[in-house]
């Protein structure tokens, strides 16, 4: 296995932007710039003609970090995982392919663990939603669905993170071209040979959230992954859909509130998510941070306590 690079700006990192979230989250991916030197690629999908004028101006005003500014999609938000799928076919970034989302902030420098995981492992990812301390697939959930949160199998396997990924490009096409999948494969479409082989691992389920499925079958390779949730790394989670809800998420009836929101075990997500996006919102505004509401359960109460101190320092720092 090669030694992966030590300079950071080997690494690009895609960022898949939808509706006009860029407005407020833009602050998040200033503390990920601030804290590493990483480049990166700006890829739009179904964002507002604002938001993409917002966005090709920022990537104009740092040239040394934003590499391209790639529209995957125009009038219809496509799948997060099939936007990287479509950088994939499309771009060449040298032997690494990255990712991360738009809500996770960063404290310190970060990138030194990763890319010495990278010397013993063809891929690792991270990016634990700080609304949730167990991300092992519940018994009630196996076989129904893999979902993003879920980055271990009771037995130990690693599912992995679709939040922050880095992976060896040679594995990740040769993972590829053997299963006929990727990172937007999410069940339904897949042959029987790949649900047969599945099954036969033990991971079979209706269906799987973005990257699950290849990183499943990339182990299966013979290729080596590990999930490692950095210290220094905040993530928020469920924030895109509060900032600029795509209507086929809109439950009805409550407009802006998210389908997943209706989901049992979503109740922490919803009010980390909705609390932070407000709080966001007042601060870029000019006014001040939202209190932590009265009567919560302490848990929660601590959760919000943590965003509240972590959005109000991303503001101070990035917020001008």
């Amino acid at each position: 296995m090669s030694a992966p690079p030590a300079d950071e700006s080997q690494y690009i990192f895609n960022i898949v932007w939808t509706g006009d979230v860029f407005t407020h989250l833009r602050y998040f991916v200033q503390s990920i710039i601030a804290q590493s030197n990483v480049r990166f690629r700006y890829v739009t999908n179904m964002c507002t003609p604002d938001s993409a004028a917002e966005i090709e101006a920022h990537a104009a005003a740092h040239p040394d970090r934003i590499v391209e500014v790639y529209e995957a999609s125009v009038d219809t938000m496509i799948a997060h995982g099939h936007c990287l799928d479509l950088v994939l076919d499309t771009r060449d970034d040298g032997p690494y392919f990255c990712f991360i989302d738009a809500d996770i902030k960063a404290d310190a420098p970060f990138m030194a663990e990763f890319i010495d995981l990278l010397g013993t492992n063809d891929a690792v990812t991270s990016g634990i939603e700080v609304w949730t301390d167990d991300n092992i697939v519940p018994p009630d959930h196996i076989g129904v669905g893999l979902g993003g949160r879920h980055f271990y199998h009771p037995d130990g396997f690693v599912y992995g993170s679709p939040h922050l990924g880095l992976y060896r490009r040679a594995a990740v096409d040769a993972t590829r071209a053997k299963w006929g999948v990727g990172f937007g494969s999410a069940g339904n479409e897949l042959t029987d040979e790949v649900k047969a082989r599945l099954d036969e691992m033990g991971h079979l389920y209706m269906a799987y959230d973005t990257g699950k499925i290849l990183n499943i079958l990339f182990q299966e390779c013979g290729f080596t992954f590990t999930h490692f949730d950095h210290p220094q790394l905040l993530h928020i989670g469920g924030m895109s859909h509060y900032l600029s809800p795509p209507e086929w998420d809109k439950r009805k009836g409550a407009d802006g509130e998210p389908t997943w929101t209706t989901w049992a075990g979503m109740e922490p997500r919803t009010g980390v998510a909705r609390f932070t996006a407000a709080m966001v919102r007042e601060l870029a505004a000019g006014r001040g941070a939202a209190e932590i509401p009265p009567g919560l359960d302490p848990d929660m109460e601590a959760r919000l306590v943590r965003v509240r101190a972590a959005v109000i320092d991303l503001m101070e720092r990035y917020g001008s």
